[in-house]
């Protein structure tokens, strides 16, 4: 257990965070935040059930 909480024992090269930052494109692939449209059914569904 004391290794899964020791979360901070590595680093990053600057070119690993290079690499890491071109991963984000600005707008998800999965669902559209800015699709009114979309944001309004995914307000009515249900995980619940």
């Amino acid at each position: 257990m004391a290794e899964n909480l020791d979360v901070f024992d590595f680093r990053l090269t600057d070119d690993e965070m290079t690499r890491i930052a071109g991963l984000d494109t600005g707008r998800s692939h999965i669902f559209d935040h800015h699709d009114p449209e979309k944001v309004t059914w995914l307000g009515g569904v249900r995980f619940d059930t």
